[in-house]
């Protein structure tokens, strides 16, 4: 193959810059000791290595593109892709794998789709921290995220590093894979029609989510009106019921009213009547003790003498 494009991607400090210069084994992309971010847009180099032309695209830590513009991003996107790049090296540091190398991944294939996976190799910087062990010993015990990553792009990754640069090999072996890559893609590139295709497929996708969105938002307004409407009909049924119960009692007491009203004028004639009694006794006991009472001085004068 005449000339080999490669684009280096990556979080802010992981070793992109550094592994340019290693691959090219000479030091065209500047870099800066600490935390503070080097790369601040993409930068391109030649060079031949082992009798190859390659190209070397150097790009800012992908989490730094959430701090600039949206508008500044999508040129960094751009020019990316106006390379025609044969393959992307994503550069991860050897040791820790936190959540925002997680993140990063993630935010790459959906920034460039599923069919970037075709054209990644993972690139793991820092090897001396390897010491006596192999990359492929390291990637026995690391964090079943970075394993998943590795499978998603194919068992494809390397290790460099990035302090010894008499070691030569490592560069020779680097390209090796790469170009076998190449030729199994046959000698393809990542196009922007597979970009547009994939911001496509976004965008379908985002609209069936909406639609689904709605869809469930109108269901759950469904159910919630079947379930007011079952409350609604609870309600009224006990209210019904109550009613009855209601009616019920009231009848219950009415009876209980009129048997009441019956005993006691039942009862009042009864007390009439007892009256009426006594009060005749009572007429006939004065009558008879005024009978008593003449009896007695008809007595009383006939007792005299004459």
């Amino acid at each position: 193959m005449k000339k080999l494009k490669i684009v280096i991607l990556g979080k802010q400090g992981a070793g992109k810059s550094a592994s340019g210069n290693t691959l090219l084994g000479c030091y065209p992309f500047h870099m800066v000791a600490g935390s503070e971010r080097a790369t601040r847009a993409c930068s391109m180099r030649i060079s031949t290595v082992d009798e190859q032309t390659i190209e070397v695209i150097d790009t800012p830590g992908w989490c730094d593109y959430s701090q600039i513009e949206t508008e500044t991003k999508q040129e960094i996107i751009n020019y990316i892709i106006m390379c025609k790049p044969h393959v992307f090296l994503l550069v991860l540091t050897i040791g820790r794998f936190t959540n925002e190398e997680i993140n990063t991944v993630m935010d790459i294939l959906k920034e460039f789709g599923d069919e970037v996976r075709k054209y990644m190799i993972v690139l793991f910087t820092k090897g001396d921290e390897l010491e006596d062990r192999s990359i492929k010993d390291y990637l026995k015990d690391v964090h079943p995220d970075l394993k998943k990553i590795i499978q998603i792009f194919g068992e494809r990754y390397h290790v460099f590093n990035n302090r010894d640069k008499k070691d030569h090999q490592q560069i020779s072996s680097l390209l090796k894979k790469i170009n076998e890559l190449v030729e199994k893609n046959e000698e393809k590139w990542y196009t922007k029609a597979m970009y547009e295709k994939n911001k496509t497929d976004q965008g379908s996708s985002c609209d069936a989510d909406e639609k689904e969105k709605e869809k469930g938002e109108t269901l759950v307004d469904r159910k919630e009106l079947e379930k007011v409407k079952k409350n609604m009909d609870e309600l009224t049924k006990t209210i019904q019921n109550t009613e009855q119960t209601f009616i019920k009692d009231m009848g219950q007491c009415k009876n209980g009213i009129q048997k009441l009203e019956r005993e006691l004028k039942k009862t009042e004639g009864e007390l009439f009547k007892t009256k009426n009694e006594l009060e005749a006794l009572q007429q006939k006991v004065y009558q008879n003790e005024q009978l008593q009472q003449e009896h007695e001085k008809c007595k009383e004068m006939h007792s005299k003498p004459k």
